[in-house]
């Protein structure tokens, strides 16, 4: 599986104006899928045996100059696509957004505030200090698995400042202090929209059920004028539609733009004798569920959406969709595929580690108690770069833990049989026949520090072997310190 990493990993090239970089790129990935402990970056040392005075310059890397997100995303983009089987459901492009908390408590750590959690899990605080990231993935797989593979990740909130002074520097307005975290979520998936070159179909939970998100999706339209960015979201609780106007009377005044008012909730026991019934395979086995479809106006934008009423039981949910085009039914077995980003984080913590980082500044004014900070006291240029490069090691961190997990989503789709032949672990119960993420990580493992040296021809192993300690290094006793 090295071999096929090694293909998958030499795309990334063109990602980076310098060659130094580049090969810090491989051997941060390759470390991140590898090693046995999730400490940061020193396990990479430990666990690579790399040199331990090569540690400051792979810090170095992740603030450099020589590569940027965007370019990362829009590559690692063309990858999936080239190399992956991508969900295409009617033309359009599944994409799954959500947005994830992590503690953090460093006091000079860049976007770190005050959160608040509304997990449901008695072991979560109620609030906490850390980063709220906005994640972006797309659906790739076969009729036998899917994965959510995670494209781009940003901070959403805690970042205004921080984009102001990145916005001095490279009067890029992308980002303002008016954006709200469900703004941000939609910039994001209309760029990677833009990446993909195809229209797309944003799956979101109930939180992004806005107006203004809406409304961003309407904008992201082609050259004739077709919307590229269609949204399935769960609908709030309390949504309230209309129906179509009155006829015109031809009396004085304004035409009504609405209807009469519809409770949607209260529609589940006013037409419960309307629903349909239907049988759907969600989560992998057949539930049968029954539906009530309606197309009313949504006030916040003022347009048409298709709302899909769900009993499961006892259980009720609404669903809402931009495209009216889409069957209640296929509307629903595109929500259920959310789930599928929130497999994707338990494989980012728990498989990567691409929440263990630790990067800070001495420039960054010191968190109050309260979870605030005075950015009054940072005026000089270059304390406000350093401030913007330690944010940018942060996202880079953790886009990079991305690219790992889904370089192993990728192997698994198209080395299944290959993989689960290299597999000398035991499994009680083998759930599918495409492995796991983990499953292909332990493939790795083994081949990494068992089987290393059949792979010298790859350009992973010369890489590697480059900044590893005296007693491995092979072509001299001084360590390679090279410069991003």
């Amino acid at each position: 599986m090295l071999r096929q990493l090694n293909i998958l990993l030499e795309e990334f090239s063109t990602c980076f104006s310098r060659f130094a970089a580049f090969k810090w790129f491989v051997t941060i990935v390759v470390g991140f899928i590898v090693r046995l402990d999730m400490r940061g970056l020193t396990s990479l040392v430990r666990c690579m045996n790399l040199c331990p005075k090569l540690y400051e310059t792979m810090l170095h890397f992740f603030r450099a100059d020589s590569w940027s997100l965007g370019n990362l995303h829009r590559h690692w983009v063309n990858i999936i696509c080239k190399y992956c089987p991508v969900v295409s459901f009617k033309g359009y492009t599944v994409l799954v957004g959500d947005g994830i908390k992590v503690s953090k408590e460093a006091k000079k750590m860049p976007a770190v505030k005050k959160l608040h959690q509304e997990s449901e899990n008695s072991g979560k605080a109620s609030y906490i200090l850390g980063h709220h990231f906005g994640f972006i993935g797309i659906l790739a797989g076969n009729l036998r698995k899917y994965f959510c593979i995670p494209v781009s990740a940003e901070i959403h909130e805690g970042v205004e400042e921080i984009y102001q002074f990145r916005d001095q520097k490279s009067k890029n307005k992308a980002g303002t202090d008016k954006d709200s975290v469900v703004t941000r979520m939609l910039l994001m998936a209309k760029r990677i929209t833009g990446y993909l070159s195809k229209a797309c179909i944003l799956v979101l939970d109930a939180y992004y059920a806005t107006g203004p998100a809406f409304k961003i999706a309407a904008g992201s339209v082609d050259k004739n004028g077709n919307q590229l960015l269609h949204i399935i979201t769960r609908a709030k609780k309390n949504t309230v539609a209309y129906e179509d106007p009155k006829p015109r009377t031809g009396r004085r005044g304004r035409p009504p733009v609405r209807g009469g008012r519809v409770v949607l909730v209260d529609l589940f026991a006013k037409l419960a004798d309307k629903f349909q019934p239907l049988s759907l395979n969600i989560y992998g086995k057949s539930t049968s569920l029954s539906y009530l479809c309606l197309d009313l106006i949504w006030r916040p934008v003022m347009k048409k959406v298709r709302f899909v009423l769900v009993k499961n039981g006892p259980d009720t949910c609404i669903l809402m969709s931009t495209n009216l085009e889409l069957l209640p039914y296929e509307i629903i077995q595109l929500y259920s595929y959310r789930f599928k980003i929130e497999v994707a984080f338990k494989e980012l913590k728990h498989r990567i580690g691409s929440f263990f980082y630790h990067f800070w500044t001495h420039a960054m004014p010191k968190l109050n108690k309260n979870g605030t900070r005075d950015f009054s006291t940072v005026i000089n240029q270059h304390q406000q770069e350093l401030i913007v490069k330690a944010a940018k090691a942060i996202e880079g961190f953790v886009n990079i833990g991305c690219i790992s997990i889904g370089l192993l989503q990728m192997l698994a789709i198209n080395f299944s049989k290959n993989i689960w032949g290299g597999y000398t672990g035991w499994l009680r119960t083998k759930t599918s026949e495409i492995p796991s993420e983990d499953t292909v990580r332990s493939v790795l493992q083994q081949e990494f520090y068992h089987n290393f040296c059949n792979y010298s021809d790859t350009a992973i192993f010369k890489i590697i072997r480059t900044k590893q300690r005296k007693h491995t290094y092979l072509y001299g006793d001084e360590c390679a310190d090279e410069a991003v």
